[in-house]
């Protein structure tokens, strides 16, 4: 089959005996010949046929380029796929505990993930890095059961993180600090020209800058040793789980400084409850009025509240408790973490005599000031969980050395907020 260069060598050709014949026609002061005549009208036919299948040829050529590409990126996504399976961490750790430096599979990954670092503007300090490629969890389909397929050792080391278990938008891939968009409150309403803007609750600009969440495992070089897939799993399973809630404790302390405070429905009291009925209703009332509230909405507490919410009524005789049985309140899902802290309430955040309560009437005097937790309500459609690569593993196995163990840090570059302040509420709660 010819390609479009043949045809344009056999145009070229034609064109070459089509100017010879138009030449000698006119050094010789003539017109053409009967000879000459009908072989110009065959030079003409054939040269306007080959544009035409020049024109097909360079189609063709560019679709075939098209699939040719698109199967040199299936390949490496293949490519990456296989990685993510063999790759071994504790290869990894082995050869930087042996040699401080790492070989073969593992250091064409760390070099992977340190391009993704270099374009997200953060500089890793620790000996192996992994790409976010490997660390990833993928929705897989096997017969009629659509389920969550984990890689055997890479796809653990995603924070677990409850925050995006609830709904956040996760962001990966970003560069720099993230700048969420901004929106004046009145955006949508017709204004008349003398009519000014209405402050309100705008969107106002809401950055989310990379915050490094370190975690830390002290593992014995025997394990190090001795071990082979189990010791990928049970590091994996830890770092996980702990730096999940790290990103967590960012995201509450960041809804707590973005959001606002509502005021307890209560009256007097020197003791300010545990989370009820009425304190929920408060914070959906508020969120409500502030055209915050969505179906993706989600509370947040402390496990302990959470389990007082559950045996406490929240109609009086009727059975019904304020935390359901399956785990809502007032229809919205609810979750405790053990990232749910008093510290997260400063005296600047609360003023207890006066913000605690809406009654004018109420008490002044909270004897369990120390004690208060937030009681959070958020619209996780408007939450943002963003990642600056990897994973960053720092292996230290000089500082207990002396007692045959090895320090693991891994780190990550993420941060977590919500992108509008009406999007989150909360009350303190004993």
């Amino acid at each position: 089959m010819k390609n479009s260069l043949k045809f344009k060598e056999e145009r070229a050709s034609h064109v070459a005996e089509l100017e010879a014949l138009v030449e000698t026609a006119k050094s010789e002061s003539r017109d053409f010949t009967e000879t000459e005549e009908s072989r110009q009208a065959e030079l003409n036919t054939s040269i306007y046929s080959l544009d035409d299948k020049i024109a097909q040829a360079e189609k063709t050529e560019e679709i075939m380029l098209r699939s040719v590409a698109g199967a040199a990126s299936k390949s490496q996504e293949a490519e990456m796929e296989s990685h993510a399976k063999q790759y071994s961490l504790q290869d990894a750790i082995s050869q930087f505990r042996n040699g401080n430096k790492l070989t073969g599979r593992e250091a064409e990954m760390a070099q992977e993930a340190q391009k993704e670092y270099r374009e997200a503007g953060i500089t890793p300090t620790g000996h192996i890095q992994i790409p976010m490629g490997l660390t990833h969890r993928a929705t897989s389909v096997y017969a009629t059961t659509t389920g969550i397929q984990e890689q055997s050792v890479l796809a653990g080391l995603v924070p677990e993180s409850q925050i995006e278990q609830a709904g956040a938008n996760r962001i990966t891939g970003v560069s720099g600090t993230v700048r969420l968009p901004k929106l004046p409150s009145d955006a949508t309403a017709t204004k008349g020209e003398n009519v000014t803007m209405d402050a309100g609750s705008a969107m106002t600009v809401t950055d989310i800058a990379p915050e490094r969440i370190a975690s830390r495992i002290d593992v014995s070089n025997q394990m190090l040793v001795a071990s082979t897939n189990t010791f990928d799993a049970v590091v994996a399973s830890q770092f996980r789980k702990h730096s999940g809630g790290l990103l967590d404790a960012k995201a509450f302390a960041n809804f707590v400084a973005a959001g606002s405070l509502v005021l307890r429905p209560t009256t007097a009291a020197a003791v300010c409850p545990q989370i009820d009925y009425a304190s929920a209703n408060a914070l959906l009332g508020a969120m409500g009025d502030a055209d915050a509230l969505s179906n993706n909405a989600a509370f947040f507490g402390n496990h302990a509240n959470l389990a007082t919410a559950r045996s406490q009524q929240a109609v009086t005789n009727g059975g019904i408790p304020t935390l359901q049985n399956d785990g809502t309140i007032a229809g919205y899902k609810a979750y405790g973490s053990s990232q749910m802290l008093a510290a997260l309430l400063t005296d600047t955040a609360v003023d207890t005599q006066g913000e605690i309560y809406d009654n004018g009437t109420g008490s002044t005097s909270i004897t369990n000031k120390a004690d208060l937790l937030p009681f959070m309500l958020v619209n996780m459609d408007d939450v943002y969980a963003c990642y600056w690569g990897g994973a960053d593993l720092v292996v230290d196995n000089l500082t207990l050395a002396a007692d045959g163990i090895t320090r693991l840090i891994m780190n990550y570059y993420a941060n977590c907020n919500v992108g509008h302040g009406a999007s989150a509420k909360y009350v303190a709660v004993a």
